[in-house]
């Protein structure tokens, strides 16, 4: 069997990103969010009320780890995708490669269009 270098490329490029969303995001999902303590201070019939809350998950780093997720799940899927690339041009080379041996073996002349 002939090596395909494009075909390969995909799966490797698209093996790579894969591995590399799959790791990180199990580090995103093993990483511990640090607590914080909120200070809410509101209005309320002309007096002004202070509340504490403590042991709440810091906002700003939930928020960037939402983002980092979505991030690493379109990394994840772009190299899903490759991949299904690399393995439908693999099987595409393949039956052509089966279709011309087949055409020479009985004497007949195949053209690629």
């Amino acid at each position: 069997m002939k090596l395909y270098a494009s075909a390969l490329a995909f799966l490797v490029v698209g093996s790579a990103l894969v591995a590399f969303a799959v790791v990180n995001a199990a580090v995103l999902y093993f990483a511990g969010v640090p607590k914080a303590t909120l200070n809410i201070t509101a209005p309320i019939l002309g007096q002004t009320m202070t509340a504490k809350i403590s042991g709440v998950p810091d906002p700003y780093v939930v928020g960037v780890n939402v983002v980092r997720a979505v991030l690493l799940l379109a990394i994840g899927l772009i190299g899903a995708k490759l991949i299904d690339t690399g393995l439908a041009e693999l099987r595409e080379r393949r039956r052509e490669e089966a279709l011309r041996r087949y055409y020479e073996e009985y004497g007949y002349q195949y053209q690629q269009y």
